[in-house]
């Protein structure tokens, strides 16, 4: 069992967006 603090998951959000999105342009 992991319990995340919210401030941690939000980090944890805002990472995976911003590799969510450098994978989805770096063809371009």
């Amino acid at each position: 069992e992991c319990e995340i603090p919210d401030e941690e998951a939000e980090k944890i959000t805002t990472v995976q967006l911003a590799i969510d999105y450098i994978n989805a342009h770096k063809d371009a």
